[in-house]
């Protein structure tokens, strides 16, 4: 039950980010390019700076700061935003890259005795840093006005345009709370790995938007979803122990959250 809990936190955290963009009409499809770039740069800025509270805060600021200004952009030129949050993923994966083999001289797994922590406390410490920033969140959309607009902002623009608020606005904050989320949970499993593991966010992008959908944009629906695929990638984690599963290729088992995924896609009724 407490593994549970550990791994469902920083899905949670993501899947919220994830919520506001949709609430906002603007779905932010980069979450999983945004995952591991804030893993990235929370390794590399925690190697640099020799802290790991700088280190993580300079990754998410980087990331937070790198959305703003390719949405900042893009919404003047009148971009496709949904294309281009696609292509974010692919973009980010590429800088990753770039940036892996220019700073440490490799594509590969980074660990430095500057990135190393108590696998424990560590859990135990970015679990709670999540859920705080998670209950924020959804205090935030559930009772604050800031939250009410951003609830309207997708579905009734035009009820904040007589009020005089911008939906242009809201639309860009969503972003950027969502490319928080998504980088605060990429440095948090990085932290938790004690290293950086090309591909770190291991699916859990989609999986938080695939949670918004299941949910139905309730934040206790969501929860609910969040918590089915937390319980699925222990089960994928663990099952192999299990003598009936021993003979069930491990590839197979890994990818059980994300099976479940597509079978709960396929089964919810759209109503």
């Amino acid at each position: 039950m407490i593994s549970i809990i550990h791994i469902l936190a920083p899905l949670l955290l993501i899947t919220l980010g994830a919520l506001i963009s949709e609430y906002s009409g603007r779905l932010s499809m980069f979450m999983e390019g945004i995952i591991n770039l804030g893993a990235f740069l929370c390794y590399t800025f925690t190697v640099i700076t020799n802290n790991v509270i700088a280190g993580l805060s300079l990754s998410v600021l980087t990331s937070t700061l790198f959305i703003f200004l390719v949405e900042l952009l893009a919404s003047r030129q009148n971009a496709n935003m949904f294309l281009l949050s696609l292509a974010l993923n692919l973009i980010l994966g590429s800088v990753i890259t770039l940036l892996s083999v220019t700073i440490f001289g490799t594509r590969g797994v980074l660990y430095s005795p500057s990135f190393l922590f108590d696998a424990s406390k560590a859990r135990i410490i970015t679990t709670v840093l999540c859920y705080i920033f998670s209950a924020l969140v959804i205090f935030m959309l559930l009772y604050t006005r800031p939250g009410l607009t951003f609830r309207v902002t997708g579905s009734d623009p035009d009820v904040l345009l007589a009020k005089g608020i911008s939906p242009s606005l809201y639309r860009s904050l969503s972003w950027v709370i969502a490319s928080f989320s998504g980088s605060l949970g990429g440095a948090v499993l990085c932290i938790r790995l004690s290293s950086f593991v090309p591909g770190l966010s291991s699916g859990r992008g989609w999986i938080s938007l695939a949670a918004v959908y299941l949910g139905r944009k309730n934040p206790i629906l969501i929860i609910l979803a969040v918590a089915v695929f937390a319980v699925a990638e222990y089960a994928s984690s663990h099952i192999q122990n299990i003598q009936f599963f021993s003979a069930v290729p491990s590839s197979v088992l890994l990818a059980l959250p994300y099976l479940l995924a597509l079978v709960m896609i396929i089964v919810w009724n759209k109503k």
